[in-house]
Order: structure tokens, then sequence, then C-alpha cells
């Protein structure tokens, strides 16, 4: 197989300072929340609470997809997946895509279920809308880093590594100069296009732990209500 002078370079996600980042966001918004003077009560059953704040999260990843549409993917190439156990819930592309592709489908779920459902909540006075989009912008840190860090470079190609906490960029420049708080750079590889022409992808993915841990939860939810 031929080879180019392009580099694929595998990014691995540094999920503790995500973390962190999260965390910061989340009294950011408390304190704008509470500056504001939005309605942050919530009277509603608890396990139900959590229950709707699972479902939206999922969304977060439906509509990621719905970027990586409007960016050019093919919807066969779009696929799903949870691993609780990582602390991930993906959405991927299994084919190259162009830069403003993958910054389309980074952004979607930052601004639809978090800004517009933010403004939403807090002008019709819906207190779950504002927390449920206080989530969303917790789960959209990582999100936010990567379109941040991507925007920044000028040729480059994204694909899937096939691990949901990994990515690939495929670039003729020099990537190491270009660091990081929140990506590492785990392996640099010759560009070799079959690589990235994915097979046989399963559209939705849940891992073993992730489902023992839904049905858990699933029967704490019944509990609650029976």
């Amino acid at each position: 197989m031929s080879t180019t002078s392009k580099k694929a370079y595998v990014y691995k996600m540094k999920l503790i300072p995500a973390n962190v980042l999260g965390t910061i966001i989340f009294f950011l918004l408390l304190a704008f929340s509470f500056l504001i003077k939005a309605n942050l009560y919530l009277d509603m059953n608890i396990g139900l609470t959590f229950l709707i704040m699972i479902l939206y999260l999922c969304l977060h990843e439906f509509f990621h997809g719905v970027g990586y549409l409007i960016g050019g993917t093919k919807r066969k190439n779009i696929a799903y997946g949870i691993s609780i156990e990582k602390g991930i819930l993906y959405c991927m592309a299994y084919q190259e895509i162009t830069k403003k592709n993958i910054l389309i489908s980074l952004q979607m779920p930052f601004m639809v279920l978090g800004v517009i459902t933010y403004i939403i909540g807090y002008f019709f006075n819906i207190p779950l809308l504002i927390w449920l989009s206080i989530i969303n912008l917790i789960g959209a840190s990582m999100d936010i880093m990567m379109f941040i860090y991507i925007s920044k470079l000028n040729d480059v190609i994204y694909s899937e590594s096939g691990e949901p906490d990994q990515f690939v960029l495929i670039s003729n420049e020099d990537l190491t100069k270009k660091k990081s708080k929140y990506l590492e750079i785990v392996e640099i590889k010759d560009y070799i296009k079959s690589d990235y022409q994915f097979k046989n992808i399963k559209k939705v993915t849940i891992s073993k732990t992730s489902g023992i841990i839904l049905v858990i939860l699933l029967i704490i939810y019944l509990l609650s209500i029976i």
C-alpha cells in the first residue's frame, strides 16, 4: 500500500481536565443563573428528573449526528454508543470528514441543547429546561475544547480511531507543535487511506458494563415510583 506525506495523529481525550472544566462551567452557569434570577426550583420526582437528564444527554449525541449530516457525512456511516465506565456517550462518523463538518457537529449540541434551551427555559420560566441546558453545557466541555483546537488548524481531515475516547487528525502539518491541555497525541503514523475506510459498522454499541449500570438505574427508578 502506498503512503503519502500526510501523517495520521491519534489523539486521546484527557477526561480528568475535561471534568474539571465541566465543574467550572457548572458553577459559572449556576452563578449566572442566580445573577439573572432564573427559576431553578424543580418540583419533580427525583428519579424521573434523573431519567429525563439521561435521555437529554442521549439527545446531545443525536445532535452531533445531525451536525455530521448537515456537514455532508453519509447517514450509513454515523453510529452511536455508550461507555459509562469511560464516562462517555458518543456519536461517531466512520469516514474521513472535513474540518468544517467536524466543527458543525461539535457545536450543534452546545448551541441547540445548551444556549437555545437555556434561553427558552429562562424566558418561559421552565426550571427543568434550564437545568437540562446546564447539564448539557457541562457535557459539552470536551466538545468546546476540541472545537477550539481543531478550528486553529489549517490543514486537517478528521476520522475515528475506533475508540470512543480517541480520534484521528490527518494532516500535512506537524501537529506535535499544536499543544492542548485536554488532548494528547498517543500515536503518529503514516497516512494510509484504507485504514480509514470502515466496514461492518454497528449503528448502536453499548458496553457490557454500561448495560449493567443502565439496568440497575432503571430498577432504582422503577422502585422509586412504586
